[in-house]
């Protein structure tokens, strides 16, 4: 009975409790990272551009946005948890990027739209989407996100796969790692971080893959829905220890 409380309480929590602690942000593995470095390397090369980062957490993206943000960009994040929207405010703070330049809103992107119609340019929903268990949501969502797109627009989505591994994301994590900060940091994340990130993080995030309380995709699956909410499929690839998908949706240019 205390397992089963603690479960519970541990799964309707995760989320808040890790955003508020900052322990998301502390215990994310590399690999996670090196897919914000593959979002971002995939926006297009205009200065002026509006971002929406869909479920954006503690607004982790923001630090690799950094310099699209200063060179023009304007950073638009959102969330249903108001817990990782006031660590996203700080974030932009902390990398003195002015408030002009990043607005955050806590709302349900599966409800009404948040931003007006046609008025983005891109919609990052970097390992969001997938946590909408309900599949009529996830659809609405991915609609509401097709309505803000301008014509061209586009959608970078980032969803677990059904071969989701907790070992192999900590084993790439640690392989990255080594290539960017040396034998040391990597000993000292392996020892000290990952054990965490594994059991308190990835294992958690199984559970809710397997039990279906979140979405674990094929390719097919992943196509299927960009393609019913309107998006003309793009760029693809296997990231996080080829255990998610990323995968552009382009909004079709309306001409005259």
């Amino acid at each position: 009975m205390q397992y089963n409380f603690f479960s519970s309480w541990y799964e309707k929590y995760y989320w808040r409790t890790g955003f508020k602690s900052r322990l998301y942000d502390r215990l994310t593995p590399e690999s996670y990272l090196e897919s914000m470095r593959k979002v971002v390397a995939l926006l297009p090369d205009n200065p002026g551009q509006k971002i929406w980062d869909a479920g954006c957490g503690t607004g982790l993206l923001l630090f690799f946005l950094e310099n699209a943000v200063k060179q023009g960009a304007v950073y638009y994040g959102s969330d249903l948890l108001s817990a990782g929207l006031s660590q996203a405010r700080m974030r932009a703070r902390d990398l003195s990027i002015s408030d002009n330049r990043v607005v955050c809103v806590q709302s349900d992107i599966t409800t009404a739209l948040v931003f007006k119609e046609n008025s983005l340019d891109v919609v990052a929903a970097h390992f969001s989407i997938y946590t909408i268990r309900e599949n009529d949501k996830r659809q609405q969502a991915l609609k509401n996100m097709y309505r803000v797109l301008k014509s061209g627009g586009l959608l970078i989505v980032c969803c677990p796969s059904k071969s989701y591994d907790a070992g192999k994301i900590i084993e790439e994590s640690c392989e990255l790692l080594r290539a960017r900060r040396g034998l040391l940091q990597t000993a000292i994340k392996r020892m000290l971080f990952y054990p965490f990130t594994k059991g308190l993080g990835l294992s958690f995030i199984h559970k809710q893959l397997q039990s279906g309380q979140s979405m674990a995709y094929t390719r097919e699956e992943l196509t299927e829905e960009l393609r019913c909410a309107g998006f003309e499929i793009g760029h693809s690839e296997t990231i996080y220890a080829s255990g998610a998908y990323l995968m552009c949706g382009h909004k079709v240019v309306v001409s005259g």
